[in-house]
Order: structure tokens, then C-alpha cells, then sequence
């Protein structure tokens, strides 16, 4: 039986209905995030910017501290603050490139606390932190992040909508290790 199925999946890529193959088989069971690298000609961590360039959410994890998404140039970046808002910093690499990487945009930013920091939205990816922003790393999805919660135990929740090919109903990832592993998940809250 194994053999039959291994040849149907050969002959269907061969015939060009791997993606339907791919997208019937299920969500990914684990999703393994990479280690966001500074792209050139893009800020360094650490650099002033003007809290104009501020867009979506802002959330605080106490009267001073907060973290947000700013576009610069042609570029989104996780940004700081430690002054209650007076002044921001980047706060890692750029997360998004304009034009260059459409499935890798992020517009919505949440903290799970002072050192772990996420964004999402419109794009596959969940980007992450647990270092206060010194390494960002990147989990790449088969369907739409739609939304990213701390959970009771301090775990990131993640629901994931396309992951089965269309399905209506979003899927569910926790991530016990600040965004850098992602697996999938059906109790409820994830454990």
C-alpha cells in the first residue's frame, strides 16, 4: 500500500497536482523557526526612530516599556521604547523588505512580557523574540497567521487559517521556546 501511495504522489507532481497532494495531507506538524539575519543596506538594531513612523499597535509591558512595528525607508523593523514612548529604537533586524518579500509581512505586534515580543499579520510568518529583540527568529506557515497569544502557562499560542488547504477552521500551534519551535496543537489554550 505504501508503494501505490509513494507512486501516486510521484505521478501527481509529475502531472502538476502536487500542490492539492501537499494541501490534502494536512497541516505541518511542527514549524521551525530561522534566525532573522540583517539584510544590507537596512538599520542596525539600536537605531533612532521617529515615533511617526509607527504603524498598527503599540503595547506596553508597564508604564515605560513598549514595543512596536515602524517603516523606514523601504523596510518594517521591531522597535523600543524604555521611556514610555518618547523615544523609539529598532529593536532587531528588518522583519520586512517592501515588495521584495509580500508573504513575509508583519503588521500587528504583541509581548508575552519584557524580553518576548511577536508580530504577525497579512503575511505567513510569525516573527519572535525571547532575548528582548537581540535575536529575532522566523516561522513560515502553509496558511494565515490570524492571531498570536500568551497562554496561561507563559507558552505563544498561535491560529493559523488556510493551513489545510482552505479550511475555514484555523489550526492551532504552541510554541513552549518564545516562537523558535511551533507545534501543532488541538487542546484547548494549548498546553
Amino acid at each position: 500500500m505504501r508503494r501505490v501511495v509513494s507512486i501516486f504522489l510521484v505521478s501527481a507532481i509529475a502531472l502538476g497536482a502536487g500542490a492539492s497532494v501537499a494541501a490534502a495531507a494536512g497541516p505541518q506538524q511542527t514549524v521551525n523557526g530561522t534566525l532573522i539575519t540583517r539584510p544590507a543596506n537596512t538599520l542596525a538594531r539600536g537605531s533612532t526612530v521617529n515615533a511617526s513612523k509607527i504603524f498598527g499597535n503599540r503595547v506596553f509591558t508597564d508604564a515605560k516599556h513598549g514595543f512596536a512595528l515602524v517603516q523606514s525607508g523601504q523596510a518594517q523593523y521591531p522597535a523600543a521604547t524604555t521611556d514610555g514612548g518618547k523615544t523609539w529604537k529598532t529593536d532587531g533586524p528588518a522583519l520586512h523588505l517592501n515588495a521584495a518579500q509580500a508573504p513575509l509581512a508583519v503588521v500587528d505586534i504583541g509581548a508575552a512580557g519584557p524580553k518576548t515580543i511577536f508580530a504577525w499579520g497579512t503575511g505567513q510568518v510569525i516573527d519572535t523574540t525571547s532575548d528582548a529583540g537581540a535575536h529575532w527568529y522566523r516561522a513560515t506557515f502553509n496558511g494565515l497567521p490570524v492571531a498570536v497569544v500568551r497562554n496561561p502557562q507563559g507558552h505563544l499560542v498561535a491560529f493559523v487559517d488556510g493551513e489545510t488547504g482552505g479550511n475555514a477552521s484555523p489550526v492551532q500551534y504552541v510554541s513552549k521556546n518564545g516562537g523558535k519551535t511551533w507545534r501543532l496543537d488541538n487542546t484547548i489554550g494549548g498546553s
